[in-house]
């Protein structure tokens, strides 16, 4: 009977150390992963893509004055490779949101009411395509949040407007990552 109680007890012994010596050879092969390239035939490319952004604005109504639109990426540590440029294309919305053509835009880390350092930014507009493209002259590194502000100066018209967002890694011929669809609604004004 002792026999057998020793045997039990050894055994739940040697199960654990080689329970613990598994987790311990996986957690030793996974730190030796590779450096990934961000180089895939001559392009330029995130290994991170960045997936989270969002687009502010606080001013809600239509026509309404002093509105600014925000566009906040969430740019990943793991992108290997620094944010050269965004791409905004305006899918839906009863007129363009730039509809009076080229309007101030800077650039910061952080978010729009937690402003951090000032970024370098150049914009391209153009209202018959309904695209803006934002180019960093000086790449953002990864693993900061990046915020966009274009200063509209008056709403447009009551719609839900729509955007594709894309980000654009620096570097050669750079590869376009889409990042997502961002909604701005703005109300029309209530009457009494």
């Amino acid at each position: 009977m002792r026999l057998s109680t020793f045997a039990k007890s050894t055994s739940k012994s040697i199960a654990k150390a080689a329970a613990i010596a598994t987790s311990l050879t996986v957690a030793l092969l996974s730190s030796l992963a590779p450096v990934r390239s961000v180089d895939l035939n001559g392009q330029t490319s995130f290994v991170a893509v960045p997936t989270k952004a969002k687009l502010v604005n606080y001013q809600w109504y239509a026509f309404q004055g002093k509105a600014v639109i925000y566009v906040v990426l969430e740019f990943p540590a793991g992108a290997e490779a620094g944010l050269g440029a965004i791409n905004l294309d305006q899918i839906r919305g009863v007129q363009p949101a730039f509809r009076r053509g080229a309007v101030p835009v800077r650039a910061f880390l952080g978010t729009p009411r937690r402003e951090g350092e000032a970024i370098a930014a150049n914009a391209e507009f153009s209202d018959r395509a309904r695209n803006v493209v934002v180019r960093f002259p000086q790449a953002v590194p990864p693993g900061n949040t990046v915020t966009v502000a274009f200063q509209l100066g008056t709403n447009p018209p009551a719609d839900l407007y729509t955007f594709s967002l894309s980000a654009i890694p620096a570097g050669p011929d750079p590869i376009p990552q889409l990042v997502g669809v961002l909604q701005m609604d703005i109300l029309q004004p209530f009457r009494r």
